[in-house]
């Protein structure tokens, strides 16, 4: 099944490298048997009428990048599309994304790949795009930092904004909390316990 813009589809995350996921052998430990994750995704397609994308990484470490299997795999098993975070799970966020290894990933198969890791400015993402072969690229911690970054992107322009303007989105977020958790005692202590997290990531902003 193929994807088309603004169409509903189901994502696999193999590619979380958290303890409490891969010690139940759940996110990126899923990399460790490619055959096994395949039987995983084929079932998945067979059984549901939405295009199925699977997420993953170039492999659980350096010594045992598996992403030209693993995709392969998973193009024969029935997956839409390969989202691919171009770092290893022992890697987690740390050292530049391989877009290297994801354009010879992108360029070796049908399935369409989409790429992922350390889009974190406009040109980034134009410049990745044009040359990689993806079909297109998936934003997280950029869209963290900068929630603007997608109207930098629409624009093809950086978006200086100054300290207000950047209030104003985090009020915004504080008001999407209270519409989503409540504004009462409860909603407020899980509104508090996101808030920080989120914060930090704001604070990277410079």
């Amino acid at each position: 099944m193929a994807l088309e813009a603004g169409a509903s589809w189901l994502d696999l995350n193999c590619g979380c490298p958290i303890y409490e996921a891969t010690k139940r052998g759940l996110g990126s430990a899923l990399l460790r048997n490619p055959r096994k994750l395949a039987r995983l995704v084929a079932g998945i397609a067979e059984g549901t009428q939405l295009p199925l994308t699977v997420k993953v990484r170039t492999g659980t470490s350096a010594s045992k990048i598996n992403v030209q299997q693993v995709v392969e795999l998973l193009q024969g098993a029935g997956a839409a599309a390969v989202i691919v975070h171009g770092r290893t799970a022992e890697q987690r966020y740390k050292k530049p994304a391989d877009w290297t290894l994801l354009t010879e990933v992108a360029r070796s198969h049908d399935v369409p790949v989409i790429g992922n890791g350390d889009i974190l400015t406009y040109y980034e993402a134009q410049e990745r795009l044009d040359g990689s072969g993806c079909l297109a690229q998936m934003v997280g911690r950029g869209a963290l930092i900068k929630p603007w970054i997608f109207q930098e992107v629409k624009e093809g322009r950086e978006l200086n904004l100054d300290a207000s303007d950047r209030l104003g989105i985090y009020r915004q977020l504080v008001s999407h909390m209270k519409e989503h958790f409540g504004d009462d005692a409860k909603g407020r202590r899980k509104a508090f316990y996101f808030l920080p997290w989120h914060f930090d990531f704001f604070c990277r902003y410079r």
